[in-house]
């Protein structure tokens, strides 16, 4: 039986995540230089993470049809641009205002995680071989 190793990696990461930015929260209304800092702190955290999906996971992908299962690989790249986007938005709206809506970007990175969590990674935990399993689990041990 194949192990879920990557998946139950990746959903403890996301929890990881959503914990750094609910810290961020916390700060708003308060000292801009701890905002700041905590907001900067979750930003570098999901830059890796993204960083270890768009290097290590989403490479070790390689279906017997091409066209098979590539398109959610880009739907999700395309949603690592989005969140960047979004959070260069929100680290500006920050440092002028020192408490913003975070609602939006709250919205993306669950509809990211939960397709990631629900789709992409248990196919991979059951399509690829443990070998390559074991290298992704060493990167994303090396990132996270």
């Amino acid at each position: 039986m194949k192990t879920t190793a990557i998946l139950d990696l990746m959903v403890k990461d996301h929890a990881r995540l959503m914990q750094l930015l609910k810290i961020a929260e916390s700060h708003f209304g308060q000292d801009i230089d701890d905002l700041m800092k905590s907001f900067r702190t979750f930003e570098w955290n999901l830059e890796k993470h993204f960083f270890v999906e768009e290097r290590a996971i989403f490479t070790a992908y390689n279906p017997e049809y091409i066209d098979e299962g590539y398109d959610v690989f880009l739907d999700l790249s395309k949603q690592h641009s989005k969140i960047l986007e979004k959070i260069q938005i929100l680290k500006k709206e920050v440092g002028i205002k020192g408490d913003v809506d975070i609602s939006k970007l709250k919205e993306l990175l669950i509809k990211h995680k939960n397709l990631e969590e629900k789709k992409v990674y248990p196919k991979l935990d059951q399509e690829i071989g443990e070998g390559e399993k074991r290298f992704i689990i060493e990167r994303i041990n090396e990132i996270i």
